[in-house]
This record gives C-alpha cells, structure tokens and sequence, in this order.
C-alpha cells in the first residue's frame, strides 16, 4: 500500500511514498480494542493508522434501528443516535514522538468499511496492507494521522530524518475526555427588560432538581454583509445554578439557526451559501460558554444569589426582537477521562 504525507485515506497525495515500519501497536479504549499495524516515515513526519475491529452484528442493528427514519430526525435526535453507533473515535488531544512531545498540531480523517455498502478502491488497500489483523472481517474502521516531527536544534537530527532514518521507537498518545449527552430540549424566551428568570430541571442520571437564575441580559449584533443590510442578533445570559452541577458536567445551549430565503441576495449571501449558522463554542460543537469553577488564583464572579455566575447564548435571530429564544438542550457528562497510551 503506498502511503503519502496526508491524513487523507482518498487522496494519492504527493512527493515520496512512506518507509514503512511494522509496530502492530494495541490499545483499548471506550471498550474496544486498536491497532497501529504500522508507522509510515517521510521526511516531515510520520503517518500511522489506527485500525478498529467492528462489530457486524452491532453496526447492522444500528443501521436497521435508524435507516428508515434518518432524514426525519431533529438534530438533537441525531446527535442521541451517533451516540449509540458501535463505533467511536479516539479523541486525540496531544501526541509525543520518541518521547518528544509534537507542538504543531496534527491531521487526521476516518473511514468505515461496511459489508453491505459498496467499498471504495482506498478501503480495499487497506485491507489488503493489513490482512493479518483483517483477514476474518470486512467490516472495520481507520483513522489515520498526519504528524511532523517535534522541533529539533540538532543538524544529525535533520540530517537522520530528511533521510527517513529515524525509528520510531516510542508514541504516547492522550486523549480528551469522552462526554456522553443526555437531552433535555428545554425552550424559554427572556427579554432585556426582564431583571431574572427562574427555570427548573431534573438531572437525568442523578435526579436531583436544579433550578437556575437567569439575569443580566444582553443583545449583541453581528453584521455579515459588508454594507451592514444582513445582522444577526444574539442575546447573552448570565446565570447560577443550585445546586451545582456534578464535576465534569455542562449545560449543553443550542445557538444555530436554521432558515431558508425565498429569492437570492445580491450580496452573495443565500441558501446556496449557508442554510444554517451558529455559534461554534468548542471542539464539541455548539456549546454553554461557562466560566469553570476549577480554575485556581481566580475570583469566580458570582450572581443575585451569591453563586458562581455561568454565561450563555440565545439562539440566533434575524429579528431584533424583545425577546430571544433561549434553548437547553442537553447536558454533556463524562463518560470516559483524559488517558495517556504509551506505545512501544
């Protein structure tokens, strides 16, 4: 299989192939076992895949359960659904080299192997590159990882690896934190002349009733067009919670909009371009803006209540009305903590 410097498993890429160097590295994680079969070398850096073994029996359930019903489903209804697919991810935070850690950052993409689905050429060459831990099963997942190598000062250094003559001997990997959603698709409409609001929820897991104490509105404007014809209006809350949330956990608050334009606009702005907008607050998605209480040396300010204030936003409107639409989604608990893999 040849192997260029891209995290692209479609893209043929260009300049030299990989040196291939055979590791079949394992790791578990969220339940399910990994393989690194190999470490391809370039100049650069390196690219590795990392090869998950998939359940047929699970992954034909899963599509039976949602194949009908998919393109009736809300977004937060999908979002429950990709919960349950059999297989997830490994979220990457940082990866060391040789026991150096890498500091400009990573690539990396991810595709499936489905019996049922027609394969892609790409898929097919990797199963026959690694037909020794995929020869009882078509059915698997690969994600590979584009890395360069950590900053180096010394001239052998540069010399061994525009070479391709460094080996990898050691890779650590660490991951994010996994955080499983729960929903609660709670709705309300607040407006700057209201002092407070008060709003109650039962936690999902634990039970326990919270309440919150929204206050301190704000609208906040954000011009997309150049001459100013097209603005989108957003509202900021503050607001405390009691009791507090268990540690780990976060109000999940929807800020996307979704719409549609009868004619086309002349500035280029139209469905064409965009049929939904949000505000994207974390690698996770559209998020809660919260201030975390954890932070050492650091006054957390608190609310009418006396409690730590937490910040959210409405959802976006091309209205500059009284009130906005707040909504809860859900709340984000951790699954599965920060690991630290270390692959030799």
């Amino acid at each position: 299989m040849k192997v260029y410097y891209n995290s692209s498993i479609w893209s043929k890429g260009k300049g030299p192939c990989g040196l291939a160097q055979k590791t079949n590295w394992e790791f578990e994680y969220a339940g399910t076992k990994r393989i690194i079969p190999a470490i391809y070398r370039f100049s650069q850096g390196i690219v590795f895949d990392i090869i998950t073994i998939l359940d047929e029996k699970k992954l034909r359930k899963f599509f039976e359960k949602y194949e009908a019903i998919e393109e009736t489903l809300t977004p937060l209804q999908r979002r429950c659904a990709e919960q349950e697919h059999p297989y997830q991810s490994v979220p990457i935070k940082e990866i060391f080299i040789n026991e150096k850690q890498v500091e400009n950052g990573y690539s990396s993409s991810g595709a499936m192997s489905i019996p049922w689905e027609k394969q892609n050429d790409e898929l097919i060459s990797l199963q026959r590159a690694y037909s020794s831990i995929l020869k009882d099963t078509s059915c698997f997942a690969c994600e590979r990882f584009c890395v360069p190598y950590p900053e180096t000062d010394s001239k052998i250094q540069k010399l061994l690896r525009f070479l391709r003559l460094i080996k990898v001997d050691k890779i650590k990997l660490c991951t994010y934190p996994m955080e499983e959603f729960f929903p609660l698709d709670i709705h309300f409409k607040m407006s700057v002349n209201e002092e407070q609001k008060e709003l109650c929820f039962n936690h999902p897991i634990t039970g326990i009733k919270h309440t919150l104490f929204f206050q301190n509105a704000e609208t906040t404007e954000f011009p997309i067009t150049i001459n100013r014809n097209r603005i989108l209006y957003n509202m900021h809350l503050m607001y405390e919670i009691e009791p507090a949330l268990p540690q780990g956990d976060t109000l999940q608050f929807g800020t996307s909009i979704q719409y549609t334009e009868p004619e086309p606009i002349v500035d280029g702005f139209s469905p064409d371009s965009a049929s939904s907008i949000g505000i994207i607050g974390g690698a996770d998605g559209p998020t809660a803006i919260f201030i975390s209480s954890s932070d050492k040396g650091k006054k957390i300010p608190c609310g009418h209540h006396g409690l730590p204030l937490h910040s959210c936003l409405s959802v976006l409107s091309f209205q500059n009305e009284d009130a906005s639409n707040f909504i809860i989604e859900g709340i984000n608990i951790e699954k599965y903590g920060s690991y630290e893999y270390n692959l030799q």
